[in-house]
């Protein structure tokens, strides 16, 4: 979650008639896109990783032994 404040304040300080603004605007876009479907991707998989232990994890407290 901080990689999102990192990426919200790039433009913090800049003016619309600033050049930096016009540079980082789309940059600050595309960088938020970019890790907003990488974490997307990650907790997903994150899901699918603990629902398959979770699975594993029930079918061996159920073996007879």
């Amino acid at each position: 979650e901080l990689i999102f404040v990192l990426i919200a304040v790039m433009t913090l300080g800049a003016q619309l008639g600033s050049v930096s603004t016009w540079l980082l605007g789309p940059a600050q876009f595309v960088a938020g896109f970019a890790w907003t479907v990488f974490h997307i991707l990650i907790i997903t998989l994150q899901a699918f990783i603990f629902m398959t232990l979770t699975i594993v994890y029930l079918s061996i407290a159920a073996e007879h032994h």
